[in-house]
């Protein structure tokens, strides 16, 4: 249960991708959902990954992280 209000981290571009980025935050403690890419067709479409709004730096973070595994963390350039 979301202790503050969810907030738009990012858009992916399927409910999949979403769901697996809600459990890589998850594993982390960070409370996330997606919202959109429902439909009974297998079109892709933009599904958005909302956190919790006092995690949201700590979601932007472990994303860039996740992107650029050589990053040191904080790192600006990631």
């Amino acid at each position: 249960m979301p202790t503050s209000p969810l907030v738009p981290l990012t858009l992916v571009s399927s409910r999949f991708e979403g769901q697996v980025l809600v459990a890589r935050l998850g594993a982390e403690g960070i409370v996330a959902a997606v919202r959109g890419g429902e439909s009974p067709y297998p079109l892709p479409g933009p599904v958005e990954v909302l956190v919790e709004a006092d995690r949201a730096g700590d979601a932007r973070e472990l994303l860039a992280a996740d992107a650029d595994p050589d990053a040191p963390p904080g790192d600006p350039q990631a």
